[in-house]
């Protein structure tokens, strides 16, 4: 197949006619940077930033020659504007509007939805929602083979003269990545940290009972000239880590496996639902794949040892169970609550042994509350986004590790003010009723009712997880979610 050949299949998916060289090439631009996005989203948001930022130049540049802008209009727009206004008139009246207002551009992110269905024909769903989970599938398989593997080496002495005595590093503990490269023995050590000139400063990924435990290194002539640099000993590969992915953020990586696994769910419900309707033939390709794709999402989200995200997941299995109204459902439901539960349980003993014994719930209820305490401080506009940052001990939050309430209506309530939360459940609550009408009154498609249903599940169960986690300040979380909103539009055009 030659460019041409490519080109033209990319000019089969683009919703807008263009009519010179330039626009032409532009709108494949648009198209091709879109399904980078949805490839590169699970694994690199600088990637996704970047993707979408072409597609979004590409955009510009093509309307501007053909002389009109065009731009889709969605269900989601009045309660988008409201939250959008009420945030940006927060952040001028913030406490520390140098703070706030660059946090404004956050608020772009939602420009996903109006790139995809503004640029995109319904037939591009497919595609993309394809790539999106085949290109997940690679990582959290990627996570599943490394939890199998290992991670890095164990530490099983360390002497009087290396740079990591003194540190928080000790012998049990492990030591996986310097200077984001992975490592295995010490001579893999001695090559990354020979690479490097004198006097830089090197990020030392450790892990401790499961949890991460970084160290700084900085690297000297001497240092260089050590047969063994970090002066340790060590032998054999760790498995009490938490999964995620390609990146190293396993809250995260937790969230995106929640939202893609019930997505996934929607698909094994509407499978049962063939199944039960005594068909002769059996249910699509793809309902099984989606069958075997939540397993995988499942089993990498447990083996993040994420407890709230986990709590959340089995809470929105049981909500689609409910509304699938199959008896089959609800025992697979209360089968998969009772697999993963224990699952859970058993991975979090094992992968978070400090953390299972220290007083990390605490923390997180002694955050909310201090950030109920503020919200009547300013409760109509808040007190603007990240300010807390310069006022975390005079406003009455614990420890001096700077953070967040670690809950999305209360952060909300803090930062923007009560009427900007109010307007972000009208968001939430107009995105859900979207997806339940579009579930409800799709009768004959099942492929259309399954990433309904799907859609649903991932909503609510990031919605549930919320309350006791800030994911909606995590943008990676935040875009997937919105793909996925905008993939929901585009089917509402198929007929």
């Amino acid at each position: 197949m030659g460019v041409s050949t490519y080109a033209r299949s990319l000019d089969a998916l683009a919703e807008v006619e263009a009519i010179t060289p330039f626009a032409r090439w532009s709108n494949r631009f648009v198209i091709f940077f879109l399904l980078v996005f949805s490839i590169s989203l699970p694994h690199s948001v600088a990637a996704a930033h970047i993707s979408l930022n072409i597609a979004l130049v590409a955009w510009i540049a093509r309307d501007l020659s053909l002389r009109r802008f065009h731009f889709a209009r969605t269900p989601i727009d009045l309660p988008l504007l409201c939250f959008a206004t009420l945030t940006t008139i927060s952040s001028i009246f913030s406490v520390e509007p140098a703070i706030s207002l660059p946090k404004l551009k956050g608020l772009l992110l939602f420009g996903v939805v109006y790139l995809i269905v503004s640029n995109l024909r319904p037939r591009a769903l497919y595609l993309m929602l394809g790539l999106l989970l085949l290109s997940s599938s690679v990582g959290a398989g990627f996570s599943l083979l490394e939890k199998i593997i290992g991670r890095g080496m164990i530490i099983n002495s360390i002497e009087p003269g290396s740079p990591l005595a003194g540190t928080n590093l000790r012998p049990g503990d492990a030591i996986w990545m310097i200077a984001k490269k992975r490592v295995y023995t010490p001579d893999d050590a001695a090559r990354v940290i020979r690479r490097h000139r004198a006097g830089e400063f090197l990020e030392i990924e450790g892990l401790h009972e499961g949890g991460p435990n970084p160290v700084t290194l900085r690297v000297t002539d001497e240092l260089k000239a050590r047969e063994n640099p970090l002066g340790i000993s060590a032998g054999g590969r760790t498995r009490q880590f938490r999964v995620s992915g390609f990146t190293r953020q396993f809250q995260t990586y937790a969230e995106q496996m929640q939202i893609l696994a019930l997505l996934c769910y929607g698909g094994l419900l509407t499978c049962f639902r063939s199944i039960l309707a005594w068909r002769k033939q059996n249910p699509a390709l793809w309902l099984k794949i989606s069958c075997l794709l939540f397993l995988l999402f499942s089993a990498a989200l447990v083996f993040t040892a994420t407890r709230a995200v986990i709590a959340s997941f089995i809470i929105a299995v049981f909500l689609l169970s409910v509304i699938s109204g199959s008896r089959l459902a609800a025992i697979v439901a209360v089968s998969i609550a009772l697999l993963l539960g224990g699952l859970g349980y058993y991975v979090i003993t094992k992968t978070r042994e400090q953390t299972t014994r220290d007083d990390s719930t605490s923390r997180r209820i002694n955050y909310m509350r201090a950030g109920l305490r503020v919200i009547p401080r300013r409760p109509l506009t808040g007190v603007g986004m990240d300010s807390v940052k310069l006022h975390w001990s005079e406003w009455g939050f614990p420890g001096e590790y700077i953070t967040h309430t670690h809950s999305t209506p209360i952060q909300i309530a803090m930062d923007r003010g009560i009427p900007a939360l109010a307007s972000y459940i009208w968001l939430m609550a107009a995105i859900i009723l979207l997806v339940w009408r579009g579930y409800r009154n799709e009768t004959g498609n099942e492929f259309k009712r399954s990433l309904m249903l799907g859609t649903l599940g991932a909503y609510a169960g990031f919605s549930v997880s919320s309350l006791t986690n800030y994911n909606f300040g995590d943008s990676e979380v935040l875009m997937l979610l919105l793909l996925i909103l905008s993939l929901v539009i585009l089917q509402t055009r198929i007929k």
